[in-house]
This record gives C-alpha cells, structure tokens and sequence, in this order.
C-alpha cells in the first residue's frame, strides 16, 4: 500500500493533465446524456482516482500498451477511467435494483376517509 502511496506520489504532470482532461470529457458525457450535473460533480473524484491508478497499475503489473511513453500513459489513464466509470454504473445499477425491491415489498394502505353525511 506505501508503494502505491510513492508511487502515486511521483506522477508526473503529462499524466495528471492527461487524466484531467479526460475526466472533463467523460464528466461533460454524463451531463449531456443523462442530463444530471449532480452526477456528473459527483463522480469527477471516482473517475480522477481511477484515472491516476490506471497508469500506476499497468507500471506495477509491468503491463507496457506500446512501445512510446505518452501513448503507454494516455492507453493507461483512459483504461482507469473505463474501468472507474464502469464501477459507478455497476453501483448505480445495483443502488436502483434494491430500491426498486424495497418499494416492492411495501404494501399499500388505504387512507380511511369519514363516511358520507346524508342530507336531510
């Protein structure tokens, strides 16, 4: 975990404006398509974190995408962001599925209204 701590800690900036960028695409996606800049907000930080641990877990696992640096970084970091963005889709999916289940289980109750007066 240290070394993954160092290892982060030595990015360099190519990688980091990399990421940033892609992060702003994806981000604008979300708000295009869904139509929520809530969501979009809110999962910036996830796809940045995936983004910066793309490029650390291919240097770890001595993953090499191509023989050049800048193509190796940019295959990694948009690989992090893929595999992040999958990751909220998957929780989203599954946030919905059991809310949907819950909602199901509820039975509903009639509200008792007062009987109808005569009129005299």
């Amino acid at each position: 975990m240290q070394d993954l701590f160092w290892q982060l800690k030595n990015t360099d900036s190519f990688t980091i404006y990399t990421t940033l960028l892609f992060v702003a695409i994806v981000a604008w996606f979300i708000r295009e398509i869904i139509g929520s800049s809530g969501l979009a907000l809110s999962s910036v930080p996830l796809l940045m974190i995936g983004g910066l641990l793309g490029p650390a877990f291919f240097n770890r696992q001595m993953i090499a995408l191509s023989y050049d640096k800048n193509a190796n970084v940019v295959t990694a970091t948009a690989l992090g962001i893929l595999a992040m963005l999958l990751v909220i889709l998957l929780s989203k999916w599954l946030l919905t599925l059991l809310n949907e289940h819950r909602v199901s289980r509820i039975k509903p109750v009639s509200i008792p209204t007062r009987a109808p007066r005569l009129r005299r």
